[in-house]
């Protein structure tokens, strides 16, 4: 048996090191695929450094999986109640991809 870790190390590194270099304002724009053919896009651009682009592609899901707005049904609310108002959903997502998050960084507890 494999125990694989539930979060993606690098988008944590990526998303890390963002917030602890806002004020340099770096572009970043980054692709990878992990685990289980999950693929990442993440985005920021100098002009909103607070702000930041992140699209998920999952890999197509067993065939009794129930749907809603296009991923499995309870993501959205689950997603919406781990992050808050750190976050928006756009709808549609960038194309190729699942889900498309904007994360305003700004809006982070001081401490998190």
């Amino acid at each position: 048996m494999i125990l694989l870790q539930s979060h993606c190390r690098y988008l944590l590194q990526v998303l890390s090191t963002r917030v602890q270099n806002l004020e340099k304002g770096v572009e970043l724009d980054c692709q990878w695929v992990e685990f289980d053919d999950v693929r990442y896009h993440i985005q920021a651009t100098v002009k909103n450094p607070n702000l930041v682009l992140l699209s998920l592609s999952l890999p197509a899901p067993p065939p009794e999986t129930v749907f809603l707005g296009g991923l499995p049904q309870g993501a959205i609310e689950a997603i919406k109640a781990a992050y808050g108002v750190v976050l928006q959903i756009l709808d549609p997502p960038r194309d190729g991809f699942n889900l498309t998050l904007k994360l305003n960084l700004s809006k982070l507890p001081p401490d998190e």
